[in-house]
């Protein structure tokens, strides 16, 4: 949830530093930045006081929030099931056996160890 405030926020800076149509700009549309940041200073404290006055809100949310997750963990490993090919997996279970998880594990650390080695490499050559 932090996330999605970090990333309207950022996004709203995004969106006041851009440039308005001055033809279509009304006189009474126009706001200081002194009165900007009196509003979302008045705002943000609203925000932050908002599940201590309705816990039952942010409870349920943060249900939702976990069941959204869960979900799209559970559809992207479908998806990366479906594009990497893996079709020899048990229908019931989407888990790979202990043997496989070995293997990944021993791929992924080989993978890292040459991709330091490169990176080291690309180092030793910049200097």
């Amino acid at each position: 949830m932090s996330f999605l405030i970090r990333a309207a926020f950022w996004l709203s800076l995004v969106i006041l530093i851009l440039p308005a149509d001055r033809e279509n700009t009304s006189d009474s549309a126009k706001l200081s930045t002194s009165e900007a940041l009196v509003a979302a200073q008045a705002t943000l404290k609203d925000f932050t006081s908002f599940c201590s006055r309705q816990p039952e809100v942010c409870a349920a949310g943060e249900v939702a929030i976990e069941s959204f997750s869960a979900k799209a963990r559970y559809g992207a490993k479908q998806v990366y099931m479906y594009l990497d090919g893996d079709s020899e997996q048990p229908t019931g279970s989407t888990e790979p056996m202990a043997e496989d998880k070995l293997a990944m594990n021993e791929a992924t650390l080989n993978e890292q160890e040459q991709d330091r080695q490169a990176l080291a490499a690309m180092v030793r050559n910049a200097d």
